[in-house]
């Protein structure tokens, strides 16, 4: 833990300074600062974690966790937390086991023929690796009324019986087709995007498991072609 006078002290950088000292490659996944208010006020606690060692929802559990935890500690009593389900060590050796189960490995062709046609550029050309880069993207900014969003968090899941994401995923898929149509690009094979997860779902280990306070990266991604013709 970095200790400092919270006094003229610089936030801002010091986050930027705690983030640079992250260093997963050498085990070096959490930086804590603690600024020092001195005596008779309040300090601050920076905690910064690489996304390798903490999902969104890890967040969730740490923090609940650190005010028990500081509260505990200054009423002078013992720090005790709530008990961890699965630890993230077993969940994984538990996704390793379910990797190899018949039923599962019967399902690689599907997965295979995901990939199986070739996906068209979004762009004019393929990507360049030296030009596209995240210091080159631009970004746009679009605000809706709500005469669109509220009908889109609301009715059209419903009829569709799915949730909001189905929805913008089918509109994704229906904006690219047409897209790629005025372009003269072949858009029957669908659109080919990679679908992330909290990773959270105990079945997928095979196992009864409880990730409910379990800390750490669960996030997964797999591939799903949209094809709406």
């Amino acid at each position: 833990m970095r200790r400092v006078s919270s006094a003229g002290a610089d936030v801002a950088a010091e986050a930027r300074a705690a983030v640079a000292r992250l260093a997963p490659e050498s085990g070096v996944t959490v930086q804590v600062v603690w600024f020092d208010a001195g005596p008779d006020a309040p300090g601050r606690l920076l905690v910064v974690v690489h996304h390798l060692a903490v999902d969104g929802v890890s967040w969730r559990i740490l923090l609940p966790d650190l005010r028990q935890a500081w509260e505990s500690a200054a009423a002078g009593g013992p720090v005790r937390l709530d008990p961890v389900g699965t630890s993230f060590r077993r969940w994984a050796g538990l996704l390793g086991e379910r990797a190899q189960d018949p039923a599962l490995l019967e399902e690689l062709p599907y997965w295979t023929e995901t990939f199986a046609n070739p996906e068209p550029p979004l762009g004019s050309r393929p990507l360049n690796p030296v030009q596209d880069t995240a210091g080159t993207a631009r970004r746009l900014t679009v605000t809706l009324p709500g005469a669109y969003t509220a009908p889109l968090l609301s009715s059209v899941p419903a009829a569709f019986h799915g949730g909001v994401d189905d929805v913008l995923l089918g509109a994704l898929a229906l904006a690219v087709r047409q897209w790629r149509e005025t372009r003269g690009v072949d858009a029957g094979g669908g659109v080919l995007v990679d679908l992330e997860g909290h990773g959270r779902d105990g079945d997928r280990a095979g196992a009864e498991v409880d990730l409910s306070r379990t800390v750490g990266w669960f996030t997964r991604v797999h591939p799903v072609r949209l094809d709406v013709t």
